[in-house]
């Protein structure tokens, strides 16, 4: 894996997962999206409460093969698939849910609202 690698993953990613050391190890290996037919509850939480962005695309995950190079905008929840062309439409985030990825997680979105009331 290399800084910035993204992973395809298949349904219910992260089942089992229920502790915040999935993501962040996720995270720590220099991941930067996943992107999968669907995700666990709690996984999905515990990788936003982190900052890890997470897309739920079943097309972009059957449309992707290993090695292609994927352009990803959160904002607008798009997946392009540059080998291919193929732009693929994931459900943007809530604005809350973007605040805290573009914070880096939980707890730093939290240090910045407290220090805006300072």
């Amino acid at each position: 894996m290399e800084p910035g690698d993204i992973i395809m993953a298949e349904t219910n990613f992260g089942c089992g997962s229920s502790r915040e050391i999935a993501p962040i190890s996720i995270m720590g290996a220099g991941i930067s999206c996943v992107i999968a037919k669907s995700f666990a509850r709690i996984f999905f939480r515990n990788a936003i409460n982190i900052g890890l962005p997470l897309l739920d695309c079943p097309e972009a995950v059957d449309g992707a093969k290993t090695g292609d190079v994927l352009e990803i905008d959160l904002s607008a929840g798009l997946i392009k698939n540059a080998a291919t062309g193929i732009t693929y439409r994931a459900a943007p985030y809530p604005d809350f849910i973007s605040e805290l990825i573009n914070a880096g997680g939980l707890i730093e979105y939290t240090k910045r609202k407290i220090g805006e009331r300072k």
